[in-house]
C-alpha cells in the first residue's frame, strides 16, 4: 500500500510539475472560444486553459492525439469555427500548434498515451 501511494504521490507531483511549465500565451478570444465551445460539445468540462485543473491534459488530447477519430472531428469543428476568426488570430494559431503538440507529446501522463479517443 506504501508504494502505491508512493506510485501515486510521483504522479501528481510529476504532472503538477509539467503543467506548471504550459506558458503558451493565448491567440486571441476568437479562437479561444472556437477551441472552447467545440470541446464541450466533446467533452462538458473541456479546459484547455488552465494547466492546474483536473482535465486539462484530457481536454489538450482532442487536439494533439493526432490520426485519432476524436481528433479529426475535433479538429474539422475547430477549424471551421476559426475561419471567422481575425486572420492575426489563425496565424496565432497556426504558429503555436507544433509547439503546443510538442510540449502535449513530451509531458501528457502515461495514463493518457496508453488511452486512445
Amino acid at each position: 500500500m506504501k508504494f502505491a501511494t508512493a506510485i501515486v504521490a510521483t504522479t501528481v507531483a510529476a504532472v503538477a510539475s509539467a503543467q506548471a511549465l504550459w506558458t503558451f500565451p493565448p491567440e486571441g478570444p476568437c479562437v479561444a472560444n472556437c477551441t472552447d465551445s467545440v470541446g464541450k460539445t466533446f467533452f462538458p468540462f473541456y479546459n484547455d486553459v488552465d494547466s492546474t485543473g483536473p482535465f486539462f491534459f484530457t481536454s489538450l488530447s482532442y487536439t494533439f492525439e493526432r490520426g485519432t477519430p476524436t481528433t479529426i472531428e475535433f479538429m474539422s469543428a475547430a477549424g471551421t469555427c476559426m475561419q471567422t476568426c481575425p486572420m492575426p488570430e489563425q496565424n496565432a494559431y497556426r504558429a503555436s500548434y507544433p509547439l503546443k503538440l510538442k510540449w502535449y507529446q513530451d509531458n501528457k501522463p502515461a495514463a493518457l498515451a496508453r488511452r486512445r479517443l
